[in-house]
Order: C-alpha cells, then structure tokens, then sequence
C-alpha cells in the first residue's frame, strides 16, 4: 500500500509553529506596552500565550532578543505605510511627505511608537537601523539634486531629532493632534537644510 505524503503533516506543523510565534509577539508586545522592558517576564509572557519557557527560548533565544523582535515588527509595520503611499517627485517635497507621514503614523499607533522610540533603555534593532537608513536615502536625494544645504549625516539628524520630537509632543498630550506647531516645525528645519530648485535660464535665440 503507498504510503502516506509527510508533507500535510509538515504543512500542519509549520502553521502550527508560526501560530505559536505569532502569539508569543502578540502577549510580549502587549505587556511591554504595559509594564514595560524592566517589567516583562519570560514567566508572564508563557502564562498568557499559554505555552513553556523553553517554547519562548527555542523560537527568540532570551528576553532581549523578545523584545528586540517585537521593536523590530513595529519597525517593519512602520515603514510599510511609507511603501503603499504614492510619495512626491521632488526630493524635498519627498522629505515633507515624510515628515508627515511619520507623525500620522506615531498618532495612530502611539502603542507601536513607544515601544520603537520610547524605551528606557534604548538599543539599536536590524529594522531599525534600516528605518532609519531610509531616511538617510531620503536626505541623500535631496543632496544628489543639489537641494541640500548640510551634510547627508547632519540632515537625517535633524529631521528625526525634529519630527521625533514633535511625535512624542503630541502623543504625550502637550498639544493638541490639530496643532499648527508640527508644521511650523517641519517648514523651518526643511528651510534651514535644502535649497529651492534652480530655474532653467531660457535660451535667448
């Protein structure tokens, strides 16, 4: 008689896995949204996700590495909203769009913005590095056109130092969403580091 395929089985598996993984993230994400880095505890995390500490260890290693995965999909979700919108031709109106869109997304998601910026003890994560390496590209393309008056370092500081810090005012409540303030912040940084477009001298004929 054939035998039976092994690869239902392994296909069960593997959802069964993932599944596992994925309530992990939801229970860890949900306490550090609470208690905090200091105040998650691998004992908590497995209560919750009803699974054992060793399934937590053999899917994310420690605790660090939890909570690193956890920072990292908010990174992750973070720059999809970047990817499915159309975004401006011109670099520096692409860095307005930016600015914009970022704090669009720390109001919708203060929970996510937390976690990814406002930790205690801050450490760079692999999505996070590369979040922020896309908008070093961004502050380089103004640059490559000639538009910028700084170095690429100095301009990806300066925009994130400003919209970080005009995120973090509104989530924590120091104004209101429909403040004027964000944009008067974004308008005067993007004037003070880029240059308008040259004009194309018409020919005389």
């Amino acid at each position: 008689m054939p035998t039976a395929s092994p690869l239902p089985a392994l296909a069960r598996r593997d959802r069964a896995t993932a599944k596992t993984r994925r309530t992990i993230l939801s229970v860890a994400e949900r306490l550090l949204a609470t208690v905090g880095e200091e105040g998650l505890s691998i004992r908590e995390v497995c209560a919750r996700a009803a699974v054992t500490a060793p399934t937590v260890y053999h899917h994310f290693g420690d605790k660090r590495a939890l909570v690193d995965r956890v920072v990292d999909d908010c990174f992750a979700e973070f720059d999809r909203t970047f990817r499915r919108r159309d975004v401006p031709a011109d670099p520096v109106e692409r860095l307005r769009w930016s600015f914009d869109r970022y704090v669009e997304y720390g109001l919708r998601h203060p929970t996510h913005y937390r976690l990814m910026f406002q930790r205690t003890a801050p450490r760079p994560t692999p999505a996070g590095q590369s979040s922020y390496d896309g908008l070093r590209r961004l502050v380089e393309a103004a640059a490559d056109a000639g538009r910028l008056a700084v170095s690429v370092d100095e301009g990806a500081a300066a925009f994130w130092s400003a919209v970080h810090g005009v995120t973090s005012i509104l989530i924590g409540g120091f104004l209101p969403a429909s403040s004027p303030v964000p944009a008067l912040v974004r308008d005067a940084m993007l004037a003070h580091f880029t240059r308008p477009a040259r004009r194309r001298r018409r020919r005389v004929s």
